[in-house]
């Protein structure tokens, strides 16, 4: 195969992928117009350009695609290269076709469903089979899932039904029981997880959160009574001091309350860390009253990682009022948005504005285009919220955005 078929062939490869992935349809007819394909083809050496109309012609006398000429360049320009014989196709690429893998697969999991069913397996993990069964598709095999694949992903589910063989394990040690190799099960999880995530809008899928090395981590502040779900006393933050914690800790609290009782309690949640420890530290000299309102401090950290997220749903559930200090551009009216979402609650910016946009203007930076794009995401009923129509405005007129540390809170 010459370089200039192979170029072809993968871009027709890669088209049918693309195609089914947007409409989830094999179609029967791929289009390449040449223009887009080669663009540089009028200046391109003749020797080149030879290469490429001799590769195509080739392609065609196989079968694999077909021709059309410019009219007044017959067998010099071409218009189009058409493919319908998609099992020709990967067979010249020496892959196999799609479709007969995804059957192949979907034969398989039929086999390992009855099996399992035998065993009496997880009723969760033999409902996800079953979903994959029906729903197993040529766009699995372009996003990289096969046979191999499959079989691996399934003998990590027999290995997810014994919950203490996970205990005291970390997920490469994991990897290397399971595959003999370190990065297996991650590059694994990686290739199911928009599968799973298809599965889990229509059934319950087992928990795979605790394979992911990732390790969210917040912090709060304040003079706070933490209240956990196992039993035990409460954890009683007398000083006010910054705790860390993490995900794993923030979900075993149930509820949130300052240490002195009060009718109206409030959070702040502070987007960067810097800002996040001048103001949620514990205040040595009593100076300031615009912090003094906040009953406790929580690091957002950009947007809510899961930890944050958790402990943002327990002080809404424990019934906190929100307000929100963060970077002056769209991602910082974002972010505010996304912890509004995750407490189901309005929240108020603080000192997100245009007089404190225009008080630090001499120090602000120059936003990239793709960053003022994001004002895109930032829905209606956000920009209606006192005083961020007229900041976005002004966002968007100068181009520039103000980082949340240089802003003097006190």
């Amino acid at each position: 195969m010459t370089a200039w078929e192979k170029k072809i062939i993968d871009a027709f490869i890669s088209h049918y992928f693309n195609s089914i992935q947007k409409t989830e349809e094999d179609h029967r007819t791929l289009r390449i117009r040449s223009s887009a394909f080669f663009p540089d083809f009028d200046t391109a050496h003749h020797n080149e350009k030879e290469s490429y109309l001799e590769a195509a012609e080739s392609l065609e006398r196989k079968g694999i695609v077909q021709l059309r000429w410019e009219k007044r360049d017959k067998g010099e320009r071409l218009k189009t290269l058409t493919c319908e014989n998609f099992e020709k196709l990967f067979e010249e690429a020496g892959r196999p076709f799609p479709q007969t893998e995804a059957e192949k697969i979907m034969t398989m999991l039929g086999e390992k469903i009855t099996a399992f069913k035998e065993t009496r397996a997880s009723e969760k993990i033999i409902m996800l089979l079953e979903f994959f069964s029906n729903h197993f598709s040529p766009r699995e095999i372009g996003n990289g899932i096969d046979q191999q694949t499959m079989e691996e992903f399934i003998r990590l589910l027999e290995f997810l039904s014994e919950p203490d063989r996970l205990e005291k394990i970390t997920t490469r040690a994991s990897s290397i029981l399971l595959y003999r190799d370190s990065k297996r099960l991650e590059d694994l999880l990686a290739l199911c997880t928009p599968l799973l995530n298809r599965a889990q809008k229509t059934i319950s899928v087992p928990d795979l959160s605790g394979l992911e090395r990732s390790y969210p981590e917040t912090m709060i502040s304040g003079k706070l009574i933490f209240e956990y779900g196992i039993p035990g006393p409460p954890l009683v933050n007398a000083e006010g001091l910054v705790l860390g914690l993490p995900l794993e800790s923030a979900e075993t609290v149930k509820g949130i309350r300052p240490i002195r009782e009060k009718k109206e309690k409030s959070v702040l949640t502070i987007e960067n860390k810097e800002t996040f420890y001048a103001l949620g530290s514990p205040q040595k000299h009593s100076t300031s009253e615009n912090l003094s309102r906040y009953d406790c401090f929580l690091y957002a950290g950009g947007y809510p990682n899961r930890a944050a997220g958790a402990l943002i749903k327990i002080l809404a559930s424990s019934g906190f009022s929100f307000y929100h200090a963060g970077d002056l551009d769209p991602d910082g009216v974002l972010i505010l948005q996304s912890i509004q979402d995750i407490a189901g609650r309005p929240v108020t910016p603080v000192c997100m504005d245009t007089a404190t946009f225009d008080k630090y203007l001499p120090w602000a930076r120059p936003l990239t285009k793709p960053m003022l794009r994001q004002v895109e995401k930032i829905r209606e009923e956000t920009k209606t919220i006192p005083g961020f129509a007229d900041l976005l405005q002004r966002i968007e007129a100068t181009g520039l955005g103000v980082e949340q540390e240089i802003v003097d809170y006190r």
